[in-house]
């Protein structure tokens, strides 16, 4: 199981690299897609997916189209294996919805980032028997464009301990209700305008500086003061949130380091996936230290203004990280 693991691992490296494709070149006719088309296709999808519309799935999927699960999940292969799976969610939230939040998007990928929820009614990947209750949680996919227009591949993270959480499976209760409104950002203290392209370089070398070098005081010309963290209120304002976040897992994980999957930056956003790396030495999240490696992805979401973050939303695969210290299950069939 194991090396299995690894070569899917390894696979999906691969494609995202751009060094292999990910099966048959899609024949039909078509083209590539602007960037709001692009945009305009993701929405699509997921209003015609809330319809409980599936086929969509087969007009915008290629046939050669592949997610990786992630967080424990199984990888999907086609469109018609995606669209069992919207069935299988169906089956235990008869209600699901899918709220698109934020779509960034450069060159062929689409990040889109969105609120998910429904009534928890039916068995839910095996491991859940129905308790009636209400669920939300957040989740970001990447999403990439083929050369005719379709969608070929698929990356995502998503927060699978607070689903865990709100239907019995994980002790504990979930640090935030994703359905609440997001709080208000602050005014930009200056009119400082940075373009796309600057704020990516900015976003990289944040990550680079406070994960892999634990200079956490460089985050405080980065934020704005009272920059908030959506999703996130139980963090505090201003830089401080990240560097709270960030010490704790330096704390638990010493060689700590960040490495890129990819970074897109669409008018005052920037979207930054990367995968997070560390051997568990100290106690971490309630879970005593365990000596183990562990690697998990992370997906962040900022706005800037006036030359700083003023907010940003976090999507992180902790449910994957547990399930690595030995915490928690085994793989699903979902993604």
């Amino acid at each position: 199981m194991a090396s299995s693991l690894t070569k899917k691992a390894s696979l999906a490296e691969e494609i995202w690299m751009g060094g292999v494709t990910s099966g048959v070149n899609h024949t039909s006719p078509g083209r590539p897609l602007a960037v709001n088309e692009m945009k305009d296709a993701i929405v699509h999808l997921f209003a015609e997916a809330n319809r409980a519309n599936l086929d969509v799935f087969h007009e915008l999927l290629a046939p050669e189209f592949i997610s990786y699960g992630g967080a424990g999940f199984q990888d999907l292969n086609g469109p018609e294996a995606f669209k069992q799976l919207y069935i299988q969610f169906f089956q235990s939230l008869p209600d699901l919805a899918f709220r698109v939040t934020h779509v960034v998007t450069e060159g062929d990928t689409c990040g889109v980032r969105g609120v998910l929820s429904g009534t928890h009614k039916g068995n839910f990947m095996g491991f859940a028997p129905p308790t009636g209750k209400f669920v939300c949680w957040t989740g970001t996919a990447l999403m990439r464009f083929n050369k005719n227009g379709m969608i070929d591949t698929r990356w995502q993270e998503w927060d699978g301990l607070s689903v865990m959480q709100q239907m019995g499976v994980v002790p504990g209760a979930p640090a935030s209700d994703a359905n609440l409104p997001d709080p208000a950002a602050p005014q930009a203290l200056t009119c400082e305008y940075t373009t796309p392209h600057s704020n990516k370089n900015i976003f990289k070398q944040l990550v680079d500086e406070l994960w892999n070098k634990g200079n956490l005081d460089f985050a405080d010309g980065v934020f704005h003061p009272q920059a908030v963290y959506a999703g996130h209120p139980e963090l505090p304002t201003g830089s401080q949130g990240l560097k709270a976040s960030v010490a704790m897992l330096r704390s638990a994980m010493l060689d700590l380091q960040a490495e890129f999957k990819t970074v897109l930056a669409d008018g005052d956003l920037v979207l930054g996936w990367f995968s997070q790396s560390g051997t568990q030495t100290g106690a971490l999240m309630g879970v005593p230290a365990s000596g183990k490696k562990a690697t998990w992805g992370r997906i962040i979401i900022a706005r800037f203004a006036g030359g700083q973050i003023v907010e940003s939303w976090s999507n992180e695969g902790v449910l994957e990280l547990m399930q690595q210290l030995d915490v928690g299950g085994g793989a699903s069939a979902g993604a």
